[in-house]
């Protein structure tokens, strides 16, 4: 039965028309228009160009082609590429289509190809000639010549890994290595530039939530800081120090009524061209820290601050609180809000500020009309505002590293419904310049100048809105939502909900960035009843009213709740940083 089936099947082709189905062998096929395209249409000799083509007709025609060229090279008459000759002057070429099954059919398209100039010479560069092991570099190239000559070139490497097309290199092992930029045009002609590798430092240091050296702090994100005097061995280290990515600058709390650990005598004074003291009032939303600013080498994990641009001398401005060597707070600093100059209204030794900027005040403090309260000149038991230069001002101390200056990432882990006693993290300093703190699928949202992007809750959006590690919930205005009410009698900043509350908010790129959005899912819960644990120091769920900012602006602060269980972590990127390997410059954040 198989055998006589199989004649049978045999017995049907042959003879199709009795069999059924004959129609489809008679039916008529047409070519009606052959197109024809070239890319890239301008080239020069010896480069190639892709051509295609567009069939179309009736029936089951064929869309095959046969391709031709008037002149100026060759093309592969079956795959339509087409590769540039030499030619005297700019000549235009002919590429032709014809259809295989009627050849009365064809398309054609007219492809320039110019004469070759001569590549002469080629120059390579990569920035930063110095790096890490793990870190990028970016590597480009010039090539000089005579004539239409092709600016393209082919990079090579004599160790590590570089990319051919775009020149970006890097090494895991530390070595001097030679960079090599080959003329496509005319593979004789190269440039070099060589690039140091040294091993890495370590760029990752490990981070708190406890209770805080008060014993009573929610929420308070710490990390230990070693300060030394310049160019000296003389070190202090100070633990629990706030972790703050809404401010810049270390700020230290001096030893004796401050309530602080650090012995402020080793630390040079910074001065102004009279030798007066330099003191300041530094703001933050809730308050005000007075102090002298300082000199310091600042040393977290292997991170070692340099030089800062700008300045003749060694060490990086700091703000010592309390120290008793400028005089007492000036009435034009007092009026403004609470002063948080001691341990007891601090919370903490110091404030660590790793913001988007590279200075405190930046170019508002440098000049104008009148010196804002921020810096003044202490002379006689009286300290009057005055302006202060950029490198003299109060600095944000990981734009001073050699390496790994471009911002900071912080990974927590997530945070158990009703809070928890302490978490453990990791700050990590660089953004893309090791094997750890590459932003990978990480959302970048650009900031403006005031280091703002938008967040819309409830409708409302708020263009005023940042990240801050240094706030310990939530805070956002509650308007038209009455399920958030503030909580009475004590606990006011926070709110005090009846039940557990499952929000969303929309966070999105300043006006005029990136254009970056994305969704925000976050709990809000009762704040008497989180706090009634006194031994839990880490919430996840902490939130409290917000008000608007500047010319009447809406705020969403992200506070240290928004950090916990991100799965690319938190970054913060500082001002005119680059990120080297993508296009993103600081200032923005991302997670």
């Amino acid at each position: 039965m198989r055998f006589l089936g199989t004649v049978v099947a045999v017995g049907c082709l042959l003879l199709s028309v009795a069999c059924g189905g004959g129609s489809s062998s008679t039916a008529t096929s047409t070519i009606t228009v052959v197109g024809a395209s070239c890319s890239p249409s301008a080239i020069t000799s010896g480069q190639t160009s892709n051509c295609t083509a567009s069939v179309q007709g009736t029936g089951s025609f064929s869309s095959t082609v046969t391709w031709t060229a008037s002149s100026g090279g060759t093309i592969n008459p079956t795959s339509g590429l087409f590769t540039a000759g030499t030619v005297p002057f700019t000549t235009q070429v002919t590429i032709t289509a014809t259809s295989t099954q009627d050849t009365s059919k064809n398309g054609s398209t007219t492809l320039t190809v110019a004469a070759a100039g001569t590549v002469t010479g080629v120059t390579a560069s990569c920035s930063p000639t110095s790096i890490q092991t793990g870190q990028l570099t970016t590597c480009t190239a010039t090539v000089q010549g005579t004539g239409n000559f092709s600016p393209n070139v082919d990079w090579s490497a004599s160790g590590g890994t570089i990319s051919p097309i775009t020149g970006l290199f890097s090494s895991p092992y530390p070595g001097n290595y030679t960079i090599t930029a080959t003329s496509q045009q005319n593979p004789k002609v190269t440039g070099t530039v060589p690039v140091t590798v040294a091993t890495g430092v370590n760029n990752k240091m490990s981070i708190v939530v406890d209770l805080g050296p008060t014993g009573n702090y929610v929420n308070g994100l710490f990390a230990s800081v070693t300060v030394c005097t310049p160019n000296t061995t003389t070190c202090q280290t100070i633990d629990h120090v706030l972790v703050d990515t809404g401010s810049i600058g270390l700020r230290l709390l001096a030893q004796g009524t401050a309530g602080g650990k650090l012995d402020p005598t080793t630390f040079p004074l910074q001065v102004d061209a009279s030798s007066n003291p330099i003191g300041q009032c530094n703001q933050f939303v809730d308050g005000f820290t007075w102090g002298s600013v300082a000199l310091a080498t600042i040393q977290m994990a292997g991170e070692v601050t340099g030089t800062v641009p700008g300045s003749t001398g060694a060490g990086v401005p700091i703000q010592i609180v309390g120290d008793p060597r400028v005089p007492s707070v000036p009435p034009s600093c007092t009026s403004t809000a609470g002063d948080e100059s001691t341990l007891a209204t601090l919370g903490a030794y110091g404030v660590l500020g790793i913001g988007t900027y590279q200075q405190d005040c930046g170019a508002g403090c440098v000049s104008g009309t009148a010196a804002p309260n921020v810096y003044y000149s202490c002379s006689g038991g009286t300290c009057t505002p005055t302006f202060l230069g950029l490198a003299q001002q109060v600095t944000n101390p990981v734009w001073v590293f050699p390496n790994d200056n471009n911002g900071v990432l912080i990974q927590l882990p997530t945070v158990p419904s009703g809070g928890t006693t302490t978490v453990s993290g990791s700050l990590i300093f660089g953004i893309g310049t090791q094997s750890n703190n590459g932003l990978g699928s990480a959302t970048v949202f650009d900031t403006d100048s005031n280091a703002y992007f938008t967040t819309t809750f409830n409708g409302l959006p708020n263009k005023c809105s940042y990240i801050d590690s240094g706030s310990n919930a939530y805070f956002f205005p509650s308007s038209n939502y009455p399920q958030l009410n503030p909580c009475q009698t004590t606990n006011t900043r926070f709110y005090c909900p009846a039940t557990l509350l499952s929000l969303t908010a929309s966070n999105q790129s300043a006006a005029n960035t990136n254009g970056a959005t994305g969704t925000v899912p976050f709990n809000v819960g009762n704040a008497n009843t989180l706090f009634s644990n006194a031994q839990y120091s880490a919430f996840s769920e902490l939130g409290g009213p917000n008000g608007p900012v500047g010319n009447n602006c809406g705020s969403f602060a992200w506070g240290l709740p928004f950090f916990y269980g991100k799965a690319n972590g938190v970054f913060t990127a500082i001002e005119q940083q680059p990120v080297t390997g993508t296009v993103y410059v600081g200032p923005f954040w991302a997670y």
